[in-house]
């Protein structure tokens, strides 16, 4: 099994250990800077050895600064940072060694449940403290430089801890982002493909329903007509597992000429006359969705209607159907609605229409011509005064 690199993690969890390394290193850091300073100045072995022991409590508690570190170690990691900062100061030693309790500070008013002011001015007021109770003779003068200096150290550091907190709170909410898109490109794709599906067993079965009926029919007049008739039953059917096949492989691209040359063959064998005006547009970007838009149609008028005459017409940017069967004001179906839909998002819009016995089905694009598809902001399904026939149930 190949190792897993680093570059093959979750984003996330490499956003964690950059963040959590780049705060131990910073201990770190600041470890081996003072070890040297302290060194150099000739800072007594007990100051030294005392750095290095704060240093690993804090950063300790640096690996914890996201959910926050145990009580134990958090108390630790204050303690031992405040009483290093009070003995520099009072054995007047390196003043800059403030940096580790400014450090554990930030850490700790930056976690839930200690992110209230109060607990970062109670931080500040242990700072301060021994800057009051120092004696060098120089105090009255240099005091409210000293009190300034700590208190914006102190509240420095904070910022800088809130502000990584800020940035990390973003980067969760683009990565929840993240998860909701994937998620739902998986339920569009999911939809996409039981509507698909739906498309090629509904049509499929009814159309087959229709041919064992006439054998049916026919059996006992015409055996021969009625053998034609579970023949091309059977072909069907053997069509459709093929195309159920295709579209669980990812094989199957559905096209207006290729659906315009099915529904003829299926209109033409339910015995309905056809008239097909004008040709199919060539490179059309919604080809696929006028494609639907005659399957769509055709299912519809073998399902629901009584037709004996229908109508085909291609333009190049919209695409009816009529046919004469529609008896009653049909009621509104689902496949339409998800039509429409699926044709609203490219700007364009499915209307249908009922009078006289004529159901109307129109399905319009944008105008490729003018702006394309990428330019169009409006679209909608329109039913007309009676909704159109048909539709997968």
């Amino acid at each position: 099994m190949p190792r897993r690199t680093p570059d093959r993690l979750p984003a996330l969890t490499r956003m964690r250990r950059y963040v959590t390394g780049s705060f131990v290193a910073l201990v770190a850091f600041m470890t081996v800077f003072y070890v040297a300073a302290l060194t150099t100045e000739g800072a007594p072995a007990w100051l030294v050895v005392a750095v290095v022991a704060v240093s690993v409590a804090v950063a300790a508690h640096s690996v914890f600064w996201e959910r926050g570190a145990p009580w134990w170690l958090a108390t630790l990691s204050l303690a031992s940072s405040a009483a290093l900062w009070w003995a520099a100061h009072l054995a007047e030693q390196n003043l800059t060694l403030l940096l580790f309790f400014g450090v554990s500070v930030g850490l700790v008013t930056t976690t839930p449940p200690f992110t209230s002011w109060r607990w970062l001015a109670a931080a500040v007021g242990v700072a301060v403290a021994p800057l009051l109770v120092a004696g060098p003779g120089a105090r009255p003068v240099v005091l409210p430089v000293s009190i300034a200096v700590v208190v914006v150290t102190m509240a420095a550091i904070y910022l800088v801890y809130r502000l990584n907190r800020y940035g990390f709170d973003l980067y969760l909410e683009i990565e929840a982002a993240r998860e909701t898109t994937a998620e739902l490109a998986v339920v569009r794709e999911r939809y996409r493909f039981s509507v698909d599906l739906h498309d090629i067993q509904g049509q499929a079965l009814h159309v087959s329903r229709l041919q064992l009926q006439l054998a049916d029919k026919t059996l006992d007049r015409d055996p021969a007509e009625a053998r034609r008739h579970l023949r091309e039953a059977e072909q069907l059917i053997v069509q459709t597992i093929a195309e159920t096949r295709r579209l669980a492989y990812g094989q199957r691209t559905l096209t207006l000429a290729g659906e315009l040359a099915n529904s003829t063959e299926l209109i033409r064998a339910a015995s309905i006359d056809l008239v097909v005006d004008g040709a199919p547009p060539v490179g059309h970007p919604a080809d696929d969705l006028f494609g639907h838009a005659v399957r769509e149609a055709t299912t519809n008028l073998l399902r629901h209607a009584q037709a004996e005459h229908v109508t085909i017409r291609l333009r190049d940017d919209t695409v009816v159907v009529e046919n004469d069967g529609a008896g009653e004001a049909p009621r509104l179906l689902s496949g339409l609605a998800r039509l429409g839909e699926r044709f609203a998002e490219i700007g364009g819009s499915v209307t249908t229409s009922h009078h006289d016995g004529v159901f109307r089905l129109e399905a319009r694009a944008a105008s490729a011509g003018a702006g394309g598809l990428a330019g169009a902001t409006r679209a909608s399904f329109a039913p007309g005064p009676g909704v159109a026939t048909g539709g997968r149930a």
